[in-house]
């Protein structure tokens, strides 16, 4: 999403912000507020911090756009093209186009995070991104410092294995616990905790604390290489079509699944058939004997 958005929005003005569900905008006092601080400002660049994107504006300020469980971005050539049911916000671009923000259960939100003045307090990192040793992230989150409490990002942050078994050592909650825990490490969900896991050979519900070395170690490549092909093959499109990128074509990377929606099927290393158990309201898929 962040590298196709980049690819069409860096340059663009933006004519006008319609909203039409102010949920949707609610750290905003009003809609009108969050439509004024885009109205005639052009975008910068296109980054990301977990599961944020951040448009940042030619006046230093930054759009954060989280798309939550449903949320999609769309672009549309202009008003004529039909609108999808529950479109929330349209940006219109001096140039032409328009970018639509569509979210069923409106669980996404849209933000516009003003520049930080001398005058307001230093933003405090997260403790977890502290650990980063270079990257992007720390000048991000203080930049914008509602995300200032997210953690680890796999990409914007750099970390050596060593500092990331010092997280691990430190929790003792179970392993898909730490990977979704967003305040620990940004970005990484459901799909790709339980892909995640599969490729580094560890049991979801084994305490982080009880891992060797050597596991820390696969863990700690299994998280980098496994988003890297998900990013590849576009994402991953389940049943339900939720995601889509802007133009709305589905992702890829669900036929690269090794576990994940499996459930009955055999283990494409062992042949065991994949197993799934609900922990905390969410599926969790793996393979008992890979993962043993």
């Amino acid at each position: 999403m962040r590298a196709s958005l980049s690819r069409d929005l860096v340059g663009k003005k933006f004519k006008s912000v319609s909203v039409t569900n102010g949920r949707v905008v609610r750290r905003h006092k009003t809609a009108k507020d969050f439509r004024a601080m885009l109205e005639g400002h052009s975008v910068r660049n296109v980054q990301r911090l977990g599961k944020n994107l951040v448009v940042g504006l030619d006046n230093g300020s930054h759009l954060v756009i989280h798309l939550g469980m449903s949320g999609q971005l769309l672009r549309a050539k202009g008003p004529k093209d039909l609108k999808p049911k529950h479109t929330h916000v349209v940006f219109t671009f001096t140039q032409g186009g328009e970018l639509r923000y569509v979210d069923p259960r409106t669980f996404g939100e849209l933000y516009v995070s003003k520049v930080p003045s001398d005058d307001d307090p230093p933003v405090e990192l997260s403790k977890f991104a502290r650990l980063s040793i270079g990257g992007d992230g720390t000048a991000l989150r203080r930049a914008v410092p509602e995300l200032a409490h997210l953690g680890l990002d796999p990409f914007e942050d750099q970390i050596g294995w060593d500092r990331f078994a010092a997280i691990l050592r430190s929790r003792t909650t179970p392993l898909k616990a730490v990977l979704t825990d967003q305040d620990i490490i940004a970005g990484i969900g459901n799909i790709y905790a339980d892909e995640i896991l599969f490729s580094a050979g560890l049991r979801f519900d084994r305490s982080a604390e009880s891992l060797s070395t050597i596991e820390i170690r696969r863990l700690h490549r299994a998280i980098s290489e496994v988003l890297t092909d998900a990013i590849k093959h576009e994402g991953s499109t389940l049943d339900d079509e939720q995601f889509v990128d802007p133009d709305g074509k589905p992702g890829n990377f669900q036929q690269f699944h090794q576990v994940y929606n499996r459930e009955g099927q055999p283990c494409l290393q062992c042949r065991q058939t994949i197993q799934r158990e609900t922990v905390r309201g969410r599926s969790t898929y793996y393979c008992e004997k890979c993962q043993a």
